[in-house]
């Protein structure tokens, strides 16, 4: 055993604190005395007692036993492995079910459980050392560590030989997953740059574990061009392909290798981006009944242009930074989807591309686009409820909650409903129900006095059981019943199929006879769409049906709106211009009569550039992040009224398009991976700042870490795993780049032996051994190990007893201590003079008697 103290630096307070006991000692000493020296005494002992308290002194003792903790390599290299460590675990634990054992599995972050199956993510050894070190909380402890050793992340190695604490040694077991026959594209290369009708090289490296035969299959912007079988030997292979530029703009290009009995799938595609001059490319959207004219009208003047329906729009970030803007000509939301909203606005805000949104009966607040990522972007706010009186309204949301619906599909449902609510004016009245197998009213239909109340209730529903849609949709027409509104709506929002019960006939023609009216949704491809289409015929609604849950807040915002339509202004009129804009020069000689157009408010940083008598804007542009936005409100058909015959029709959309194409001179940037897995962005030195932002396919902007290395060269951290990712770059606001960039996928699905040498050294490094069998794992700790056993609180107790004797002494005074001999003296003297006065006593009385 040994006593030490872990903080010494505080018994320099013992030094000041005796001086100051001896100077006030020697001030009461002479008039109190004895009982000063004793007071003095008791203070000196407190204080030393608590001063070494607070040094935290603590007892070091050989220890009986030591904690041991499991840290299990659950990365994505081990993968195949689960039965040879749950062997290794179960020899080790079993034999010593009383030892106190912590098991913890780990990738890229540590887990207090093992996973039930599969492996995922890197090798971050370090992180699971620090994690059980810390755990160990200064107490012997052994750590065991069950992997291939195959570290990606982290320098656990380093962390043993500085940072490990005290009394903690590290065991290693080599597992290893079972070998397999592997191949994966190791490298893709093509040229950062291209004209069109250039042809490029693309090179791609297979690499097979052994001779096989594997077929590659190349993509430009995911369509196959080009298919090749292959013998492959082991090691390195390269082929090459040579690719004709037809397009202009950003292109993807993919290689995938496909062999029969793979080992690993996640190394098999590899991605990279081209930049092709060419003139300015328009992405125009439509939907299949009504066919834009947009095409013909801006293609004539050397703008290329490609229309798609609006629910083949592409949903990755790539294909829309192929383009340099983006037109939706009546396109309803429901169409497009939240998802893909998302990154159209990322491309707009973050990589510069315009926007444009042409009006008609499916667009604007129509289209179901109210509080959408879509309405951020325009340079108008979506007022569905317009500048004039509407008529009065009352809505009830039958909504599914059943088990069918936990998860997203209920939360964008509840999001949805909760968008309803707030385009609803204070008056109207909304009534809330939620169902399984019975109904449960939320909200009674009620006018919405607080909106944020009503979305509370709404977004605080939770999943349910089974599917009865009947009790619902029979409860919101009795609701609706006799309430005196000129608009009566319901919308049934349902995933499943419903028990065969109720008679839906008899309630729509009420419903019908008291002006109810009802649309229904049906979610997903388990939903009974036979049923919600009759529903919806019967109460003379629209029947909606969406594989995409993203696609119901868009839905519910359309019904909504859709509720009352005066805010389409259908009386001809001539658009005042407000003029001192650049668009005046096409207006000079004035301008014809238009039709129709939605109501809408121009947001305040918006420019207004023709208007209505109301003064609503009919042409509004403004900025989004770095992209240009224009709004439209009238039609690119009938509702235009004279403007289609008009001779600067086609020259009015051009210019529209001119306004929204990105206003920056591109200027290259380099861009180079370094080995730790970050970048260095190099530009002009003339550029002291470079501002950068990185988004994935999704149009998910990442977190970054930008470190500035010198004028013009930025070092760059991204926060994510491997794919397709894009930089834009800017050094002073008007030069910009962008590029796309591969991360390939981590070492981790590189296949390859275990690295038992380095396992070897983290143990050495701590004190340890590799393990040869479960057994050793739970030996007997070494005889070098101590156990840290605290004892302030020991030093801390005894003060406050010295303490509290100091205070009773200074309370009572000194205890008066005599001889024996003078106080039995004195007792016999008192009983003398007692009897004295007994005597006394007894003889003046008798004389008085006398």
């Amino acid at each position: 055993m040994d006593f030490r103290i872990e903080d010494p630096v505080y018994l320099l307070l013992l030094l000041p604190v005796l001086g100051y006991l001896f100077w006030s000692w020697n001030r009461e000493r002479i008039r109190n005395g004895r009982k000063a020296l004793v007071l003095l005494i008791l203070r000196i002992l407190a204080s030393v007692l608590l001063i070494i308290a607070a040094a935290s002194p603590y007892l070091l003792m050989r220890a009986g036993e030591e904690r041991v903790f499991f840290l299990v390599d659950r990365s994505a290299s081990m993968e195949g492995s689960e039965e040879e460590t749950s062997a290794f675990l179960s020899g080790a634990i079993g034999r010593h079910p009383d030892r106190d054992v912590t098991v913890l599995s780990f990738a890229g972050e540590v887990s207090n459980d093992l996973p039930e199956s599969g492996s995922a993510g890197e090798t971050d050894l370090e992180s699971a050392l620090r994690y059980a070190g810390a755990a160990a909380a200064g107490h012997p402890a052994r750590i065991v560590v069950l992997s291939d050793g195959r570290e990606t992340k982290g320098d656990a190695l380093g962390y043993v030989r500085s940072q490990l604490p005290a009394g903690v040694t590290v065991d290693a077991a080599v597992v290893a997953a079972p070998a397999a026959e592997d191949v994966s594209v190791s490298s893709f290369t093509v040229p950062t740059t291209g004209r069109k009708g250039e042809s490029q090289q693309l090179e791609v490296t297979i690499r097979s574990t052994a001779p096989a035969v594997a077929r590659l299959v190349l993509f430009r912007n995911d369509q196959p061009i080009a298919e090749r079988d292959m013998d492959l030997a082991e090691g390195e292979n390269r082929f090459t392909f040579s690719d004709l530029q037809v397009e202009e703009g950003l292109v993807k290009y993919e290689a995938q290798v496909i062999m029969e009995g793979d080992g690993i799938q996640e190394n098999n595609r590899m991605a990279a981006v081209t930049e092709i001059e060419g003139p300015p490319r328009v992405l125009i959207a439509e939907t299949a009944g009504d066919p834009s004219p947009l095409g013909e009208l801006i293609g004539k003047n050397g703008v290329s242009t490609q229309t798609v329906r609006a629910d083949n729009l592409p949903r990755d970030l790539s294909s829309y930074l192929q383009y340099d803007a983006v037109i939706f000509d009546n396109v309803p939301g429901h169409l497009v989807g939240e998802g893909r909203m998302k990154v159209i606005e990322q491309a707009v805000k973050t990589f510069g591309l315009g926007f444009m949104m042409v009006g008609g009966e499916e667009s604007f607040g129509l289209g179901g686009y109210f509080r959408t990522p879509i309405e951020d972007m325009l340079p108008v706010d979506l007022d569905v409820t317009g500048k004039q009186v509407i008529p009065s309204l009352g809505l009830v949301i039958v909504m599914d909650r059943s088990s069918s619906m936990s998860g997203r599909k209920l939360d964008l449902a509840k999001e949805a409903a909760a968008r309803s609510a707030a385009l609803l004016r204070e008056d109207d009245m909304l009534g809330f129900i939620a169902f399984d197998n019975s109904p449960w009213e939320v909200i009674e239909p009620s006018p919405l006095d607080d909106p944020d109340e009503a979305t509370g209730k709404i977004m605080s529903v939770t999943p349910g059981g089974g599917t009865n849609i009947y009790p619902a949709v029979a409860l919101a027409y009795e609701r609706l019943r006799g309430l005196d509104l000129e608009r009566k709506h319901i919308i049934l929002l349902t995933d499943g199929m419903s028990a065969p019960s109720g008679n839906y006939a008899s309630l729509a023609e009420a419903g019908d006879a008291d002006g109810v009216t009802m649309s229904t949704v049906a979610i997903g491809t388990d939903a009974d769409r036979r049923l919600l289409q009759q529903l919806a015929e019967q109460a003379s609604g629209r029947y909606y049906e969406v594989t995409d849950a993203d696609s119901v807040p868009s839905i519910l915002s359309r019904e909504t709106a859709m509720l009352s339509r005066t805010y389409i202004v259908d009386e001809p009129f001539t658009p005042a211009v407000r003029g001192g804009t650049e668009w005046d020069a096409l207006f000079r000689n004035g301008l014809p009569q238009i039709n129709a157009y939605i109501a809408t408010t121009a947001k305040p940083a918006s420019e207004v550039i023709l208007e209505s008598p109301q003064e609503d804007p009919i042409i509004a542009e403004g900025r989004y992040g770095l992209g240009r936005t224009l709004a439209y409100t009238s039609g690119s058909g009938a509702w235009s009224g004279g403007f289609p015959s008009w001779d600067r029709w086609g020259e009015l959309w051009t210019t529209a398009v001119s306004r929204i194409l990105p206003q920056y001179r591109s200027e290259p940037f380099d861009i180079r991976r370094n080995t730790d897995g970050s970048y260095t962005v190099t530009g002009s030195a003339s550029m002291p700042f470079l501002d950068i932002a990185v988004a994935d396919e999704k149009g998910r902007e990442l977190g970054t870490a930008v470190e500035p290395v010198r004028p013009g060269t930025a070092r760059v951290r991204i926060q994510s795993g491997p794919g397709l990712f894009f930089f834009r770059i800017s050094g002073d606001g008007e030069n910009v780049s962008t590029a796309g960039i591969t991360i390939p996928y981590g070492d981790e699905y590189r296949p390859g032996p275990p690295d038992a040498e380095h396992l070897a050294a983290i143990a050495e490094a701590s004190g340890g051994r590799v393990l040869e069998s479960a057994e050793e794992a739970l030996r007997p700790p070494e005889s070098s190990k101590k156990d840290i056993l605290p004892a302030w609180d020991w030093f801390a107790l005894a003060a406050m007893l010295v303490f509290f004797a100091d205070i009773t002494l200074r309370r009572f005074g000194m205890p008066r201590i005599r001889k024996p001999g003078r106080a039995s003296k004195r007792l016999g003297d008192a009983a003398v003079n007692r009897d004295e006065t007994s005597v006394e006593k007894l003889l003046k009385a008798k004389k008085q008697d006398q």
